[in-house]
């Protein structure tokens, strides 16, 4: 599930505002239509929006996801069930609810109708639509469809809970606790969440040349459900996992995240060096012209079986030439691992901790991965010899 921002900002902070909350931030004008005015607060109420078609077959599961919220304390909205008499339907009931709710759920299961005699799956387009008002608005969600069912073309990368009688409330349990425990570290203290003075450390990390790695990062697995942001620089070759400790207990926190990085990345290791190793073994049978008869793990499957020298020749230096390139390319993700660092802002209040977080992360136990921890302040943070500047611009 991806995660997202559900706050915004207006303006630059300056770093004494560090302990200032920051408030909510209000939807001035309506999305849809430009001379309307809106007044929502992004994620301002404890409640659930859930997009779904109209249909008695996904009663059972409204009626199980209702229960659970009910629960864990966060009120249900269905669009379906909501009434607004004499009132804009988008902005009331639908718009307006998804801009206010705490994180959303959308069903996108088909609608089943009859054509020509025979059942034909019909996605239903109110519910994308509002998926995409969602995604539009960053929202965290939790997309749900029943098994059997297709998504839309434009979507099938998104990672989607496909549920069957078993499972649904096993993955609803663990989707909703992922749900809120996303939503509350963005309203207090993670990433560019929390105090408004933490946005300039991200943002400056950006304006020396980090990039952000989102979810399409090849090690995004790797960190998603840790306090860290990964950062890549591509003229240095490096991954920066980055964090912000604001008090004990997320310093805390911050180092258990750590240990549970490492073992990850090592494994992430192990697994590059076994695949480069088997990649090497198949090259060199394939430069001795002899032919690779057992597929591999994640190796094209390789067969030279033609009668013609010249022809012969010319697909075996192909074969070669196809795994020399994914032989390079995993050298380069490992490469780019095992060159990662870890970086951690420490703000005022726990900057005396330093030598404390120093002497836990060398205590860790680090059998592959040997990486490096950088410790910084609201001033700035040095990275070996680049130092990044946390600066507000004045005016």
């Amino acid at each position: 599930m991806r995660r997202y921002n559900p706050f915004g900002y207006r303006g630059y902070p300056s770093f004494g505002d560090v302990t200032e909350p920051l408030q909510f931030k209000e939807i001035s004008t309506c999305l849809v239509r430009k001379d309307h005015s809106c007044g929502k607060f992004l994620g301002a109420s404890k409640s659930c929006f859930i997009a779904c078609p109209s249909t008695d077959e996904i009663e059972t599961i409204l009626a199980l996801i209702t229960e659970k919220l009910i629960k864990l304390g966060i009120e249900t909205v269905i669009a379906i069930k909501e009434r607004a008499y004499g009132q804009d339907i988008f902005c009331t009931k639908i718009c307006g609810k998804i801009i206010e709710s705490q994180f959303c759920i959308v069903i996108l299961d088909d609608t089943v109708d009859k054509l020509d005699g025979n059942s034909v799956n019909i996605p239903n387009p109110n519910v994308y639509y509002e998926y995409g008002l969602m995604t539009t608005l960053g929202k965290a969600i939790i997309p749900l469809q029943k098994e059997g069912h297709n998504l839309a073309f434009n979507i099938q990368t998104h990672d989607t809970i496909k549920y069957t009688p078993r499972n649904i409330s096993s993955e609803l349990d663990r989707a909703l606790k992922d749900a809120i425990k996303a939503t509350q570290e963005d309203s207090s203290t993670r990433g560019y969440m929390g105090h408004r003075a933490q946005r300039i450390f991200y943002r400056s990390m950006e304006i020396v040349g980090y990039q952000r790695k989102d979810y399409h990062w090849f090690l995004s697995d790797e960190i998603e459900d840790t306090d860290f942001i990964a950062y890549g620089h591509p003229r240095r070759q490096e991954y920066v996992l980055f964090t912000v400790g604001t008090d004990k207990e997320s310093i805390v926190n911050t180092l258990t995240d750590i240990q549970v990085i490492v073992k990850r990345l090592e494994a992430s290791c192990s697994d590059l060096i076994t695949q480069l190793e088997s990649i090497s073994t198949s090259i060199e049978d394939l430069e001795r012209g002899d032919e690779i008869k057992e597929e591999q793990p994640e190796l094209p499957s390789i067969r030279v079986r033609v009668s013609n020298p010249a022809f012969r020749a010319m697909r075996l230096r192909s074969s070669i030439d196809t795994l020399a390139k994914k032989r390079e390319d995993l050298s380069d993700k490992l490469e780019l691992i095992q060159n990662s660092k870890f970086a951690i802002v420490l703000m005022p209040e726990v900057k005396d901790l330093q030598l404390k977080v120093l002497e836990q992360y060398g205590g860790i136990d680090n059998q592959i991965l040997k990486l490096p921890l950088y410790i910084g302040d609201t001033s700035g943070l040095h990275i070996e010899d680049f130092f990044i500047p946390f600066r507000t611009p004045t005016l």
